[in-house]
This record gives C-alpha cells, sequence and structure tokens, in this order.
C-alpha cells in the first residue's frame, strides 16, 4: 500500500492499518518501514473480532476496502497487490 500510496489517493481511498500491538510497537514499524497512513491500536482486540481476523495463535493480516456506503467491497487474507484492492475502489 505503501508503494501505490498515489495510486489511493487518486481513488480518494482511507488507507489505515490496525493491530492489537502496542502504541510504542505501531510507532517503531510505522517509522521503520515508513508509512504515509496511520496505524491503529486495537488493544481489547475487539476490531479483529469483529472483522473475523484472529488467528489460532496471531492475528491473520486481512485487507477490507470498505466503500462510501459502508459495504466491504472487498476482502482477502494475506497481502493481495494493491492493483488488485484499486479495482474495487472503482
Amino acid at each position: 500500500m505503501r508503494d501505490s500510496w498515489k495510486s489511493f489517493l487518486e481513488k480518494q481511498t482511507v488507507v489505515f492499518g490496525i493491530n492489537g500491538q502496542s502504541d510504542a510497537s505501531h510507532a517503531k514499524f510505522r517509522d521503520k518501514y515508513q508509512f504515509p497512513f496511520p496505524l491503529l491500536v486495537d488493544k481489547g482486540k475487539q476490531v479483529c473480532r469483529a472483522y473475523r481476523t484472529n488467528g489460532l495463535l496471531m492475528v491473520t493480516r486481512t485487507v477490507y476496502l470498505i466503500g462510501k456506503d459502508g459495504k466491504i467491497r472487498f476482502a482477502k487474507r494475506g497481502m493481495p497487490p494493491p492493483s488488485e484492492v484499486l479495482v474495487a475502489a472503482e
């Protein structure tokens, strides 16, 4: 997502990451990879449960694209290519 940031901006798409790790952990990760988008803390893992990203031992990376109408337009486990996600933004 970072490397395709301009494409996401052109589609007027808001990008953020979310994880149950601490604020400090997020800051280190964001700084290391120079993300232009925020990483949000899901301290109680409520969002992870709501979007069913809980794995057996850890959160399963999942990418969602939610439309302005609140409907999920794209959902895929793992790291789909940004171009695949952006198609759903049209």
